[in-house]
């Protein structure tokens, strides 16, 4: 297997568990705060779309999106637990499975950065 596409089913595979996480979490925070359950679930949705893509090899939709919703996540989860969200307030760290969450977030920029240096290099070159 090409070192691509070990990269390719990494970000995908780091993708749709922290998906499915959200997925999970959806109904909870849902009743906490509708708005956050949609979030969850739109996050669901939108990894499932960010893995299609990256498995079809688009960097611009697959790749970035990908980017752009682990970035959201992890700056949502650090808003959550410090300022806090309208109607909800601050929560306390933790779970786990909100750490496990936060671990693929921030994991998945090892194989993004690998399968974005060649469009980086062309870029700055």
């Amino acid at each position: 297997m090409r070192i691509v596409d070990f990269n390719r089913v990494m970000g995908m595979t780091v993708m749709l568990l922290a998906g499915l996480i959200h997925l999970y979490n959806a109904p909870g925070e849902y009743q906490d705060a509708p708005y956050m359950g949609i979030l969850f679930f739109g996050f669901f949705l939108a990894s499932i779309i960010s893995a299609t893509g990256i498995g079809h090899g688009q960097f611009q939709w697959g790749w970035m999106l990908g980017a752009l919703l682990s970035i959201g996540a992890i700056v949502g989860y650090l808003i959550s637990r410090s300022v806090g969200f309208p109607f909800i307030g601050s929560e306390d760290w933790g779970p786990p499975l909100a750490y496990f969450s936060l671990f693929l977030e921030v994991f998945y920029f090892i194989p993004f950065l690998r399968h974005a240096y060649p469009y980086l290099r062309r870029a700055l070159c």
